[in-house]
């Protein structure tokens, strides 16, 4: 059986490492050395130098360079001497999608940030446009005190979340009493979850293989290689997924709590929580009240990871409802 082609490179993916020969002879580009990364990269692709996105590329590559960014055209012919050689076509293909020209623009953490694969003329204006954005707001500024947290942005895209809480709002509305999950179950289910009194939290758990199958995917794919890079640790399992809501009062005793304290919950190594509708609610944010006073605010589709030896506290909503998904994290150790 011939091996399945790997999935359309999207936003939010992991950008694979691609090392190729620069069409001077010189040291061929590796996109992972460490003279690279930590910087954005916008990647223009088209047959040869005198195609847009690339001819704009070489010509805006100063105001790239300026802007903190590295310059990267690649085509399948000569004529360009800071160009990298396809001569393949297979880099094309895949970061272009095998429709032509395009341009990739890959983050900090070699995340895929902006796929512009229309309207060739333009990419490069649009790319460029990001990353000075991007640089605004990324000025140099002391380091503060904080709780050892990864972020990532863009692990669910908007359609993920929206059908994420399409299944909350239609699916397993069978309530099931408190406890760590019901493995019998064959369909979705609530559960409150009355952790130290509260409320205002209800717990869906996630049966459906579909379902299932999407968060698997996205995790996979954009998040458990950051918590390797992160944390030296290999993620290979996860509890039943849940989709979480926090909603009304809170109520019970105002405090955090650990997620491995109990020994049925031992083997977890790590939490995730990820929003569905961070525009949708006020307050909800976690706090970790062992190293300080920050809040976390996760935007939506942007997973917040943390040991689950960590005391944390989901702070109470104050307005609309949080939707978030949820999952404990462990491997073979």
């Amino acid at each position: 059986m011939a091996p399945q082609a790997p999935p359309p490179l999207d936003i939010g993916d992991i950008a694979p490492r691609f090392t190729f020969p620069r069409q001077d002879g010189g040291e061929p580009f590796d996109s992972q050395a460490d003279t690279v990364a930590g910087k954005p990269i916008i990647l223009a692709i088209a047959p040869d130098a005198a195609t847009a996105p690339v001819a704009q590329l070489l010509a805006a590559a100063g105001d790239i360079e300026a802007s903190g960014a590295h310059a990267i055209a690649m085509t399948r012919r000569g004529g360009a001497p800071v160009a990298l050689v396809d001569d393949g076509g297979q880099a094309s293909a895949f970061f272009a999608g095998g429709k032509g020209p395009g341009t990739v623009v890959i983050g900090r953490n070699g995340h895929v940030l902006a796929l512009y694969r229309d309207e060739p003329e333009t990419q490069i204006a649009r790319a460029l446009q990001l990353v000075q954005a991007l640089a605004a707001v990324a000025q140099p500024k002391p380091a503060e005190r904080q709780a050892p947290v990864l972020i990532v942005p863009n692990v669910f895209t908007p359609a993920d979340c929206k059908r994420l809480m399409t299944v909350y709002n239609m699916d397993g509305n069978v309530f099931v009493e408190p406890g760590h999950g019901v493995q019998n179950q064959k369909s979705d289910y609530k559960m409150r979850i009355p952790e130290y009194g509260r409320k205002d939290r209800i717990d869906h758990w996630v049966v459906n293989q579909k379902t299932q199958a999407l968060i698997n995917d996205r995790l996979q794919r954009r998040l458990f290689p950051e918590i390797y890079k992160a944390f030296h640790y290999r993620v290979t399992k996860h509890e039943r997924y849940r989709i979480g809501c926090y909603e009304g009062e809170r109520g019970g005793e105002l405090h955090g709590h650990r997620d491995n304290v109990q020994a049925n919950v031992a083997h977890r190594r790590f939490a995730c929580s990820i929003n569905l509708n961070a525009e949708d609610f006020e307050g909800g944010e976690l706090a970790f009240p062992e190293f300080g006073a920050q809040r976390f605010s996760p935007a939506t589709g942007e997973a917040v990871v943390f040991s689950s030896s960590l005391l944390h506290e989901p702070l109470h909503v104050t307005k609309g409802r949080r939707l978030v998904l949820l999952a404990f994290l462990f491997g073979e150790t």
